[in-house]
C-alpha cells in the first residue's frame, strides 16, 4: 500500500467522520453536565478536588516546555542531558511540541476556572486550551510519521479548526441552539486517527509505541468522566471519576514527555524530511 494510498484513506476517514456527525441532529450542552459527583468545598475551594487535581496539567505541561526549551550540557565532562538537541532530528519539529505543553498548562487554569463554578459560559475556558493541545498534537504526529513540510503547513489550520470549533459551540449556545458536533470531531477524530496513522507509517524515533499508551490512557480519561458518580459512590464517596479523569490525562501528557526524553533517532528511519 503506497504512501500516497495510505494518506488518501486518512482523508476518507476524517470525511466520514465528518459525515457521520453531520447526519445527527446538533447537539447541545446538557445543564446536567455540570453536576458533578464530588461538589464538596475544603480548604475554602469549591469542587475542591476537581478544582485541584487541575495541577497535574500544570506540572506536566510546564516539564514539557522546560524540556523543549533545555540545552546541551555546557561541561563535557558531565553527564547527557536530554533535550530537544537529542528528541527531534529536526527542530522544525518543535513549535508543535511547544503549542501542545502550552495547551497543556493552560488547561490547568482553564479547567480550575470552570470547575470553581461550572457553568456552560465558563466550559468555554476549560475546551480552549484542549483543543488547541489535541490539534497541536496531531500535527506532531504528522510530522514524526508523515512529513515534517506537511506538519508545518497544517500545524496552523489545525489550530484555527480547534479553536473554531470551540467558539462555534459557544456562540450556538448563546443563540439557545447549542451545537456540539465540531468540538466532538476536534476531540474524537484523533483517537481513530493516531492509531492509524502508527500502524500505516512508521515513526523515525524509538519508542513509538508510547504514542499507542497514550490514546489508552486518554481512553480511560474519558471512561472516568463518563463514570464519574459511579467511581465515586465505589470510592466511599472519597474521590470522583471525573477527579481521577484529570490524574488520568495528566498522565498521559507525561507520558510524551518521557518519549521525548528517551527516544532516539530509529536505525531504520524512514526517509520524508521534506
Amino acid at each position: 500500500m503506497g504512501r500516497a494510498f495510505r494518506v488518501i484513506l486518512l482523508f476518507v476517514v476524517a470525511i466520514l467522520c465528518g459525515v457521520a456527525l453531520s447526519r445527527l441532529r446538533p447537539i447541545p450542552q446538557a445543564e446536567s453536565y455540570h453536576a458533578f459527583a464530588d461538589a464538596r468545598t475544603m480548604w475554602k475551594i469549591p469542587n475542591a478536588l476537581n478544582v485541584v487535581s487541575n495541577i497535574g496539567f500544570f506540572l506536566v505541561g510546564w516539564t514539557g516546555l522546560a524540556f523543549l526549551f533545555r540545552g546541551p550540557s555546557r561541561d563535557p565532562d558531565g553527564p547527557f542531558r536530554p533535550g530537544p538537541h537529542s528528541a527531534f532530528e529536526s527542530l522544525r519539529e518543535r513549535p508543535a511540541y511547544v503549542i501542545l505543553f502550552v495547551g497543556v498548562l493552560l488547561t490547568a487554569f482553564g479547567s480550575g476556572f470552570y470547575h470553581w463554578r461550572p457553568s456552560s459560559p465558563r466550559l468555554f475556558w476549560d475546551r480552549l486550551p484542549m483543543a488547541i493541545a489535541f490539534t497541536a498534537l496531531f500535527a506532531t504526529v504528522i510530522a514524526e510519521r508523515i512529513s515534517i513540510y506537511w506538519s508545518r503547513m497544517l500545524l496552523l489550520p489545525f489550530l484555527a479548526i480547534g479553536i473554531a470549533s470551540v467558539v462555534m459551540w459557544r456562540v450556538s449556545e448563546d443563540r439557545g441552539a447549542g451545537d456540539l458536533r465540531p468540538y466532538i470531531f476536534v476531540q474524537a477524530f484523533p483517537v481513530i486517527a493516531l492509531p492509524l496513522i502508527m500502524m500505516m507509517f512508521p515513526s523515525r524515533y524509538t519508542r513509538g509505541w508510547v504514542l499507542l499508551l497514550v490514546v489508552l490512557f486518554y481512553a480511560g480519561a474519558k471512561a472516568l468522566e463518563h463514570w464519574d458518580r459511579v467511581v465515586f459512590e465505589a470510592t466511599g464517596n472519597q474521590v470522583s471519576g471525573h477527579t481521577l479523569k484529570h490524574l488520568v490525562a495528566a498522565i498521559a501528557i507525561w507520558l510524551i514527555v518521557y518519549m521525548l526524553k528517551k527516544r532516539t533517532i530509529a536505525e531504520e528511519k524512514p526517509s520524508f524530511i521534506e
